[in-house]
Parts: C-alpha cells; sequence; structure tokens
C-alpha cells in the first residue's frame, strides 16, 4: 500500500477516535433486532451444465458442493423465510464465477425471502463481478458465458440493498442502509475486479480504496451517525481468524486489515459480518481504550458444515445460534456426506501438490488426510485440538522438510481464537 494512502488511514484514525465517547447507553439500549446470515452461497445454476468430464474435472480441484447449491439454497431460503429474522445478510460470492445467469437465477431466491416479509441485503464477493472464469461445462468441454459488470450487479440485486439504500460510495459497490429505525449497516464492497483481465483469473485479495475508506469515514463522523448503532458487511475479513492468518492466506483478510479494523471500531463499528475464507469463525480485536471489533465470519453455505447464523441485538448484547442446512435429498445422511466432501477435495489437493513436489504417493497421503483435519475442524468452528502435532511415522527426510513449513499453519487452525464460534452472546461497547 502507497504512503499517500497509509497516510490518510493515520489521520482518519486521529480524527475518528473521539467518537467512542459519543456512543451513550442512553442511544443504543432501546434497540431489538433478529436477522439470518447466510455467506458464499456459490450459486452454480444447473442449466450451466452440472455433469460431465469438464466439470468434473473442475470440481476435483475445488472443495465446494456446487453440484448440491440449487438444493442448499432452496433448504436455506425456507429456513430463513419461516424463521423470526426481519432481514437478511449475505457477505458475497452470490455465485459459483459471476455468470449472469447464476445471477437473475439466485436474485429470484432472494425475492423467495423478501416475499416473506424479509429485508435481504448483499454486497458482491471476488467471484461475483467482471469474472473472467464465469463458464458453462457441456460434457467434456467449457464455455465462456456473459458476465457482470458493477453496474449490472447493483441492477441485478437492487431491490437487495442497492435502490433502498440510504447512501451510495460513487466509488464501489459499498452503501449504507437502515433495514430497522436506530440501526445502519455498513455494506462494504473491498473485492478487485477492475483488476480482472480476461482469459485471467479473478483477483481473490480485497482492498477498500482511499476514496471508499473517506466516504464511510465522513458518514459516520456525522451528526446523524451518533444516534445509530452501526454494524458492518464485508466479503473479506478484517480480523485474522487464526494466529498468521495473512502469513499463509493473507488474500483472505482485507488489505490493511488491522488499520482497516482498528478505524472501524474509532467510528463505532463494532460488528462486522464476513464470510470468504468459509470457515464458522468469530474472533475479537480489541485496541485498548474501550475499542473493539467483531469480526463474524460465516461458513459458505456450499462448503461443510453449510451453515446459517441467527443473530438478536438487544441494546448493548449480542446472541449468536447457528444451524446447518439439511437439503431435503439428503436427509438424514447430509451431514456426513458434506463433510467427506469437503475433507476429500481438500485431501486431494493437498495429496496432489504433494507429489508434484516429489513425494511419494504413500508419504504424500500420510501428510495430505493431516491437513485436511486440520481445515475441517477449522471450517466447522469451535475447535478443540491445541497443539496438534503430525504423525510422521512412515515419512522421509523430504516429507519431514515439506511439511515443517506448515506446521504451524495446523496447529494456528485449531487452536481457537476467542470467543466461541458457534453459539456465543457477548456485549457491544
Amino acid at each position: 500500500m502507497g504512503k499517500s494512502i497509509i497516510l490518510l488511514l493515520a489521520a482518519l484514525l486521529i480524527a475518528a477516535s473521539p467518537i467512542q465517547s459519543q456512543n451513550t447507553p442512553e442511544q443504543t439500549s432501546g434497540l431489538f433486532t433478529q436477522f439470518a446470515v447466510f455467506s458464499d452461497p456459490h450459486y452454480f445454476d444447473p442449466s450451466q451444465g452440472n455433469r460431465g468430464s469438464a466439470f468434473e474435472e473442475y470440481l476435483d480441484n475445488d472443495r465446494k458442493l456446487l453440484r448440491e447449491s440449487p438444493a442448499l439454497l432452496e433448504a436455506a431460503v425456507k429456513a430463513i423465510s419461516e424463521s423470526p429474522a426481519q432481514f437478511v445478510l449475505v457477505p458475497g460470492d452470490l455465485t459459483k464465477d459471476g455468470n449472469l445467469i447464476c445471477h437473475q437465477v439466485f436474485s429470484g431466491y432472494l425475492q423467495k425471502i423478501e416475499s416473506s416479509g424479509k429485508k435481504v441485503y448483499v454486497i458482491p464477493g471476488n467471484h461475483d463481478v467482471s469474472n473472467p472464469e464465469s463458464h458453462s461445462y457441456h460434457g467434456d468441454s467449457v464455455k465462456l458465458e456473459p458476465n457482470v459488470s458493477p453496474a449490472q450487479f447493483a441492477g441485478i440485486y437492487a431491490h437487495f440493498g442497492y435502490d433502498e439504500a440510504l447512501y451510495r460510495d460513487p466509488n464501489s459497490l459499498s452503501y449504507m442502509a437502515e433495514p430497522v429505525e436506530g440501526l445502519w449497516i455498513l455494506a462494504l464492497d473491498a473485492c478487485r475486479y477492475d483488476e480482472n483481465l480476461p482469459g485471467g483469473h479473478p483477483v481473490t485479495g480485497g482492498r477498500l480504496k482511499p476514496q471508499t475508506i473517506a466516504w464511510f469515514t465522513s458518514l459516520l463522523s456525522s451528526p446523524e451517525a451518533k444516534s445509530k448503532r452501526i454494524i458492518a458487511m464485508m466479503h473479506h475479513g478484517v480480523v485474522e481468524h487464526y494466529k498468521k492468518q495473512s502469513k499463509f492466506f493473507g488474500e483472505y483478510v482485507v488489505e490493511d486489515h488491522d488499520k482497516i479494523a482498528g478505524l472501524l471500531a474509532s467510528l463505532r463499528v463494532n460488528l462486522v459480518f464476513t464470510g470468504h475464507y468459509h470457515a464458522q469463525d468469530i474472533t475479537l480485536r480489541e485496541f485498548g481504550d474501550g475499542k473493539k471489533i467483531y469480526d463474524v465470519e460465516t461458513g459458505s453455505l456450499v462448503t461443510y458444515p453449510c451453515p446459517v447464523r441467527n443473530v438478536q441485538i438487544e441494546g448493548r448484547e449480542v446472541f449468536i445460534t447457528s444451524v446447518f442446512v439439511q437439503p431435503s435429498p439428503f436427509d438424514g445422511v447430509f451431514e456426513d456426506y458434506s463433510r467427506n466432501f469437503v475433507w476429500s477435495g481438500i485431501e486431494g489437493i493437498a495429496r496432489k501438490t504433494l507429489v508434484e513436489m516429489k513425494l511419494k504417493e504413500e508419504e504424500a497421503g500420510l501428510l495430505a488426510g493431516q491437513v485436511a483435519d486440520a481445515f475441517v475442524a477449522h471450517y466447522q468452528g469451535d475447535e478443540t485440538e491445541v497443539d496438534k502435532a503430525f504423525d510422521l511415522k512412515g515419512v522421509g527426510l523430504l516429507g519431514r522438510f515439506y511439511i515443517s513449513f506448515k506446521k504451524s499453519l495446523v496447529n494456528n487452525l485449531y487452536a481457537d481464537l476467542h470467543p466461541e464460534d458457534n453459539e456465543v452472546s457477548f456485549d457491544l461497547p
């Protein structure tokens, strides 16, 4: 990040810091709301081809339940529609790869939720806009399908945040909305789709533009904001969800995440709902002087354990519970099926990588399964292992050398950061 942007952030932090004292109990004690969150549904419409060798080859290098995405979405829509939630947040990766048809069909599912009397608010993920990999699959062939521009995205989801926004950022797909009186939702777009090139790969990492930072800082510093409880939603994490996440998977937290988290906390945004990493994880980051932020990451609807979060805010108290979707074609067996699917997907990718690094197949298998165990534990949330060591029996010197670079990753995935991930309550400042 350039020096000018770092200086801008520092200046904004200094300017924003006095606002913390203005968040008085009288201003938030009367708020009561209930809402649902589901993330990363990666909807892939069957009309785009979910059978055949080309699609199976894609799945061999992925860990998502794409073929089951319609059934999972249908089950989530039904559960949410029947819940007491007043509104719903969907923090990005609405579609597999930004295919226009997938966006159009997905928006129809959101309309079903709104027909039950609940508002829906979305923000794009890195897969959703100007994606050069918006493919369909036909037997052994792959075809490029139309994707969506930022303007098309806002048009398709006009009824799910963009037309109802109190304020829109002219430099991104960020906006501010007020679903219930006294509660503002800051929907932040940190995706880098402007950098995507035809024939290339979509950029996974996230970065908030300086203009967007200035937009929400000015808005949250206004007199109007001082009487509101403010929560945020964005695709990328603003807090590391395990130690050294930025080292191993830095593209899953927003660039300059520590400064962004500190800035939001200084602006009285103490609760942000994120996705992207496909894990059920809640992490608290404290900055001193009472400033803190909870990053509530919700796992992917198409990755075990296929969660939907239910959130209640009552004054300063936040209550979060989680339910795990069970689509009707898999009644009674879906939990095992989905867990085995994601485990085998990660194990296969890890095994393939290790074999390419010249490990023997047997050694690669011994190590890959342990890597998969750690990721699945983190996806599920509320990890219980601490300092879990690799079993290196039967692994040669080369394998021991390679895995030495991954030991801390596996240990950190198992070491759950405060607070709990699936069922938790806490107080906001």
